[in-house]
């Protein structure tokens, strides 16, 4: 079947490879539809590496994904052959202390689709096909398209750091990083709290989306009257700061913007060296979180979506077709432009 492997950095080639067909009776085969390229597929196209995940061998990308049951199982009757589905990529142990503690994102086992995290590395919807336990894969309704089934693992994401962040009412909330992530941040925390959302970036492309799709203010850090307009939209500080640009000054910069015993969520993947402002939140008693995937907040995504209350498309700036992954992460990695591109199939 057709894949496109990662072999290192930059380096994303065509090949040939078996098709999955030695199931267990628990798992089905899904024909991939619909990818989302994210953030850390581009780190690992950039850097050949995430973090301290480093591929042991050549494995296909993407774990934002959603397509057609091809093989049944009998244990799930109800995922019959061409059912449409998304697809949860979260494959945690269940047995282990973090597991049994609810906190199966943290779970040292995990097996995670499209990543290096755990070896042998599980092939992601780069690949034509994929195997995958069944109760991975959630049926959807007929409004739901498969590119925005795709995108319910950043959205899941999103509702975790939100999770960890706390009741949203009555609370300001400031986004630094307007990508995929960032917009996920205000379209979901919009839907908790009625106070200024703000979110900022150096991207003028990707502060006009956000501002189309309904933040309160969009700003630029480079722009000489950024202090004074964001300082007006919470004069005592905002409650909330979600971290989504994992850049490497931006909490140093953008502390003195945050209230009095108010809380950081990061969600953006910083380098080791990144600067962190120790000073200033123990004066001001400011709480970091650290949000790290997501436990069970897929099903929530789902449920948001059912409902129809909150339309994924908004961020989609750009589609490829399967057989022009290599250009499409090529795109991903270079474009200013464009916060998510799909990948159809």
């Amino acid at each position: 079947m057709k894949s496109y492997l990662l072999y290192g950095k930059k380096d994303v080639r065509y090949c040939d490879i078996p098709y999955p067909d030695d199931t267990a009776d628990n798992e089905v085969i899904v024909k991939i539809k619909s990818v989302g390229i994210c953030g850390s597929d581009i780190h690992y196209y950039k850097d050949g590496k995430i973090g301290d995940f480093i591929p042991r061998e050549p494995f296909a990308l993407g774990h934002e994904l959603s397509g057609v049951i091809e093989k049944e199982s009998s244990l799930y009757p109800k995922l019959k052959k061409g059912t449409r589905v998304a697809i949860n990529p979260s494959r945690p142990c269940k047995t282990c202390v973090h597991c049994k503690a609810g906190k199966q994102n943290l779970c040292p086992s995990m097996k995670y689709i499209g990543s290096a995290s755990v070896y042998p590395h599980l092939n992601g919807g780069f690949s034509e096909y994929i195997k995958i336990p069944a109760e991975n894969c959630v049926p959807l309704k007929d409004f739901i398209s498969f590119e925005m089934a795709s995108l319910l693992e950043p959205l899941s994401v999103v509702l975790h750091a939100l999770n960890l962040a706390g009741d949203l009412e009555g609370k300001s909330v400031l986004i630094t990083g307007a990508g995929t992530i960032g917009q996920l941040c205000h379209m979901a925390a919009s839907l908790y709290t009625t106070e200024p959302i703000v979110i900022t970036d150096i991207r003028t492309p990707a502060l006009i989306k956000a501002t189309k799709i309904g933040v309160t203010a969009a700003l630029n850090p480079l722009e000489p009257d950024f202090e004074a307009n964001l300082s007006s939209l919470a004069p005592q500080g905002f409650d909330i700061l979600l971290e989504a640009s994992g850049a490497n000054k931006i909490l140093t910069n953008t502390v003195k913007f945050i209230k009095k015993g108010g809380k950081i969520v990061q969600l953006g993947m910083h380098h080791d060296d990144a600067q962190f402002p120790f000073a200033a939140c123990m004066k001001n008693e400011l709480t970091f979180q650290s949000s790290f995937r997501f436990n069970q907040e897929y099903s929530l995504a789902v449920e948001l979506l059912e409902q129809q209350k909150i339309d994924l498309t908004k961020i989609i700036t750009n589609r490829f077709p399967f057989d022009e992954i290599p250009e499409a992460m090529k795109s991903a990695s270079d474009s200013i432009e464009d916060i998510k591109i799909i990948v159809e199939n």
